[in-house]
């Protein structure tokens, strides 16, 4: 097939944007869920460190035992040192306490077996002995036995929070030293991991709601355009009958006129009177005429339909006079009728207008019902507007078919030209009312307008 005869899908808007939307808000979800719970960890875990680093500095400058990270020889610095080791030693907490000095040398640890022992190899530590709090977690299974300072610790839980906090001089305020504290905090990693269930649900839900708020408003504006899209596609069609029946109506009428007139000469004519196939063609010239000057009247009603402005019109006998109307062909084909004895009210429409809309209603019912039947009219108030129903025991309509009524140009007759329900529904509308189709049981169809009271 020619690419340029191809026929585009319609777009569909809704579908569009839930998938999009949905994979868009899900990656935000996630990536968004991702950063918070690693800035809570590194927050909270930096926290820790900088709790343990005020104890540490407090309790060494407290006795001025920091100074002998610096003096190892000075045998009273070494006692004070050792009682501020006892005060760390004796937490619950570390697994190992490591002190180093400037030269990353152990002076002292948990471990007698480490003390002496230099790691050159420890960045965390270097940057420690520069003045810097460093703090790092991680799974034990992966990290233990990494470094040679990890040497015989044993894991008691999977999570693990390193410490390298930097000692200063208190009256020099220089790094004289820093402290090693290897923990592993059950209650801390219990408080981060259930902070971390918090942030991924609340993200989980925001999300969720934002892409439901968001769709319900896209369902809405999506519904709206493909209405906008029906009543635009009606209109071009009613303006298009527009034009064709102000053609039509110049065009056509003298002509079928003239043809008339020649019709009714002919039945006149006494030669001719005698003729029974003369006459049956005379007959049909002057039916089909009549017929089509209907079509032509309901061509210029469309035409002039937007310039009648609404005025009061008393429904109820406005009703009644179209029923009398068609009384005749009623009775001809059987057909009973009833209204509601009490008074209806007055509406805002055209009484010309909505004569002809009650009519072609009626009209129809009548065609719906060729063995005969019952036509009721039932009228009542509903606040600020008036409701008719028309309510016919005829064939009844297909569900399908009463959607389409209304189109301009579709009928179900075979002569019909389509533009009786279209112009209904364009006038009711631009009387701010509505007219709808629905089925009765077991058959039959009931047609209900609703129009503004007047009153």
């Amino acid at each position: 097939m020619d690419p340029a005869f191809e026929v585009s899908k319609p777009f569909n808007l809704k579908r569009r944007f839930a998938l999009t939307s949905l994979v868009v808000i899900t990656a935000m979800a996630l990536g968004l869920s991702w950063l918070l719970s690693d800035m809570l960890t590194r927050r909270m875990l930096q926290r820790e460190g900088e709790v343990s680093m005020d104890f540490i500095q407090n309790l060494m400058r407290t006795d001025d035992s920091a100074r002998f990270l610096a003096d190892a020889n000075d045998p009273e610095l070494r006692v004070r040192f050792l009682n501020s080791m006892a005060h760390i030693a004796s937490m619950r907490e570390p697994v190992r306490a490591n002190a180093y000095t400037l030269d990353g040398t152990v002076a002292w640890s948990t471990d007698e077996n480490l003390v002496g022992k230099r790691f050159a190899d420890n960045d965390e530590l270097k940057e420690a002995l520069s003045g810097k709090l460093v703090v790092k977690s991680g799974d034990t299974e992966d990290t233990l036995g990494a470094k040679t300072e990890h040497e015989g610790l044993a894991s008691r839980t999977t999570k693990f929070v390193e410490s390298y906090i930097p000692i200063l001089d208190p009256q020099s305020n220089r790094v004289v030293g820093a402290m090693e504290l290897y923990k592993t905090p059950a209650r801390l990693t219990a408080a981060i991991q259930e902070g971390q269930i918090y942030l991924w649900v609340a993200c989980g839900i925001s999300g969720t709601g934002i892409f439901l708020a968001l769709y319900w408003i896209v369902a809405r504006a999506d519904r709206r355009l493909r209405a906008q899209q029906a009543r635009l596609a009606e209109a071009q069609s009613l303006a298009a009958a527009v034009e064709l029946s102000s053609a039509v109506a110049h065009n056509l009428r003298n002509p079928l006129a003239s043809i008339r007139v020649s019709a009714e000469m002919l039945l006149d004519s006494e030669p001719l009177s005698s003729q029974a196939e003369v006459l049956e063609h005379c007959q049909d010239i002057t039916n089909a005429v009549d017929r089509a000057d209907r079509w032509i009247t309901e061509l210029v009603r469309v035409s002039q339909a937007t310039q009648l402005q609404p005025e009061a019109v008393p429904l109820g006998p406005l009703v009644r006079a179209c029923f009398e109307e068609m009384r005749p062909e009623m009775e001809r084909r059987r057909i009973s009728w009833q209204l509601p004895e009490h008074d209806a009210g007055q509406v805002q429409a055209h009484t010309a207008m909505l004569r002809q809309i009650i009519l072609s209603i009626i009209a129809n019912a009548v065609d719906a019902m060729p063995q005969g039947g019952q036509l009721r009219g039932v009228w009542r108030a509903d606040g600020g507007r008036q409701l008719l129903q028309l309510i016919d025991s005829g064939q009844g309509i297909h569900e399908e078919m009463r959607k389409r009524l209304f189109r301009p140009f579709f009928s179900t007759k075979s002569g019909g030209l389509g533009i009786g329900l279209a112009l209904v529904k364009r006038m009711v509308e631009q009387w701010h009312g509505s007219v709808t189709l629905s089925a009765v049981l077991p058959h039959g169809t009931c047609v209900e307008i609703s129009l503004p009271r007047a009153d």
